[in-house]
């Protein structure tokens, strides 16, 4: 596979797969050029093919947009989601781990740690959401319970409705990706629409089809605001066929959070398979890479 090339239809399995695998692979390549934004520092972290490279993390390790994602994961993969549950595996994970916290979601997992129960008030809203409620794209074939528990597992980490809406958005086009259909958005506008989302939010995504060359803003640094992310995040999904080169040109801008990187290589690889991630990049994966593999073909074995 080239980054000039635009894949075949996927298989179910090589979608699901894609989309397990593709987020640990943009948090990696977005977790390598987060800390810069100059050109010339960016260049010299590619590799000798041109194309950037994902950061490893050592043995046992996991960043947060996928140990977030994982939980759901795990719990899905075992037939049931039981929310106190998920939201004590995620302070364990914080307390033993932590990389790549947030500010906002350190004050939803402290929060959690010390009263069980969600924060009712952040600062701002955050992003960690997106990626936490990731996995609810695998239960589509109950588009009501999945767009539920999207909002439920969104609302553990974030009180905003801006946050939880945007982490259903995406779960919905995720959804839709993994079903082999590469037409989301009006999936996407009737559940904003039948939720009362915020008109901010709403014509930010209604936008997304209108103009194929402007890309929106790249939300950049580690708190973008949901709406913004979601906005560039769908729009790159809609607009770039080719997910290798979006994934790429994500970490040669420089400055984007793993969070959204993670959130981004899920989408491209439900919508393009695994086949389309480099050799390279997925042995920078590490033992995530090999475990999200196995969970991919249990999934689809249930």
């Amino acid at each position: 596979m080239t980054a000039s090339s635009v894949p075949l239809d996927p298989t179910p399995a090589d979608r699901r797969e894609g989309f397990l695998v593709g987020a640990v692979l943009g948090a990696a390549l977005a977790a390598g050029t987060a800390d810069l934004l100059d050109p010339q520092a960016i260049q010299a972290r590619l590799s000798a093919d041109g194309l950037p490279e994902a950061l490893p993390l050592p043995p046992g390790r996991r960043r947060a947009a996928t140990a977030l994602a994982d939980a759901l994961l795990e719990q899905l993969v075992g037939g049931g989601v039981d929310l106190r549950h998920l939201a004590g595996q995620w302070v364990e994970w914080w307390q033993e781990d932590g990389i790549e916290t947030d500010p906002l979601l350190a004050l939803a997992l402290d929060h959690l740690r010390e009263f069980e129960a969600p924060v009712a008030l952040l600062p701002a809203p955050g992003i960690a959401a997106i990626a936490a409620a990731l996995p609810a794209a695998l239960a589509a074939a109950s588009p009501q319970s999945m767009v539920a528990g999207a909002l439920h597992v969104a609302r553990l980490l974030d009180p905003s409705e801006e946050a939880a809406l945007a982490a259903v958005s995406v779960v919905v086009a995720a959804s839709r990706f993994l079903g082999g259909s590469r037409d989301f958005l009006p999936d996407v506008i009737a559940v904003l629409r039948a939720n009362d989302a915020p008109a901010e939010l709403l014509d930010a995504v209604r936008a997304i089809p209108r103009d194929p060359r402007s890309a929106p803003p790249l939300p950049r640094g580690s708190t973008p605001s949901p709406t913004a992310s979601v906005t560039w995040l769908l729009w790159t999904a809609h607009h770039r066929p080719r997910g290798l080169d979006a994934l790429a040109a994500m970490a040669m801008a420089g400055g984007v959070s793993p969070t959204i990187g993670a959130t981004l290589g899920a989408l491209l690889g439900a919508r393009d398979g695994i086949t389309v991630w480099p050799a390279d990049w997925l042995a920078a994966g590490g033992e995530e890479v090999t475990l999200r593999a196995v969970l991919a073909r249990r999934l689809g074995a249930a």
